[in-house]
């Protein structure tokens, strides 16, 4: 047997041992951020792409280690049928005492007519406040915005659709003199963002590329667009910064992680 083909060996073996990795284990990422326009420290859990995956025991232990002031869920927490919610639902309903923020993503949106209907008349039952095309009042001077994906988001092979005006139709004008934090579901459209005068934007979508490549990054969008650009960690432009989480599940067309574990973002805004 030569070389190269032990090598193919080793290298296949430690995809398998990430795969399985993944399949269990949960990354906590921190973040600081500090500006001068807010004025009430608050921590946040940020939880994204869950697809119904069932998390909610290892879930409701690390809200109970981390103590976060508030959640908030930035959509494609379910997947695109009724039946593929439950997980889901048991999650925010174990999380009855905590103050939930929650904006759609695509699958959220893809739900087929009679499903998005019932699952809309379920969410809004529940304890949860929903921020799509909406905002909230954190404090005096942080105010929190949803806006909402659409399907059209999704698939596009890198075709980007959103604009500041359109950004604007659906949530109005940033107040400059408050900090904006905006959930948006796909972070590819960080320009957009950018130029629409969000402070700090929270996105997921594209699962840190499903297979993180060493010294690389992120392989694959799930708008089958190799190595996207933005794809886990934080990024800054001009005076916007955007997080991007690697999500919690798995892909329904793509259902394993390599080198990439599910990932619970904790965020501290401070007073700077």
């Amino acid at each position: 047997m030569n070389i190269v083909l032990y090598v193919i060996i080793i290298v296949f073996i430690i995809v398998i041992i990430s795969m399985i990795v993944s399949h269990y284990k949960l990354d906590i990422t921190k973040f600081d951020i500090e500006n001068n326009k807010i004025d009430k420290n608050i921590k946040i859990m940020f939880l994204s792409d869950l697809h119904n995956r069932n998390l909610t025991q290892k879930l409701k232990g690390i809200i109970n280690d981390e103590k976060p002031d508030l959640i908030i869920m930035g959509g494609d927490m379910i997947n695109e049928r009724l039946k593929y919610t439950h997980n889901f639902i048991d999650l925010y309903k174990s999380l009855e005492k905590e103050k939930i923020y929650y904006t759609y993503g695509n699958h959220e949106d893809e739900l087929y007519y009679e499903d998005k209907e019932k699952y809309n008349k379920i969410i809004n039952k529940s304890n949860m406040i929903i921020l799509n095309d909406k905002n909230e009042k954190l404090s005096n001077n942080i105010v929190l915005y949803g806006l909402k994906s659409q399907k059209e988001d999704y698939l596009n092979f890198g075709k980007l659709c959103l604009s500041k005006k359109i950004i604007e139709s659906k949530l109005g004008k940033f107040d400059k003199d408050k900090f904006n934090i905006l959930i948006a579901h796909n972070p590819l459209e960080f320009d957009s963002y950018v130029k629409s005068g969000a402070d700090l934007v929270l996105s997921g979508h594209i699962h840190g590329g499903l297979v993180r490549l060493p010294f690389i990054g992120g392989l694959l969008s799930p708008d089958y667009t190799f190595f996207p650009k933005y794809y886990s960690g934080i990024y800054t432009k001009n005076n916007t910064s955007m997080i991007v989480s690697r999500g919690l599940g798995f892909s329904r067309r793509i259902p394993f992680r390599v080198f990439n574990n599910g990932e619970v973002v904790i965020i501290n805004l401070k007073k700077e």
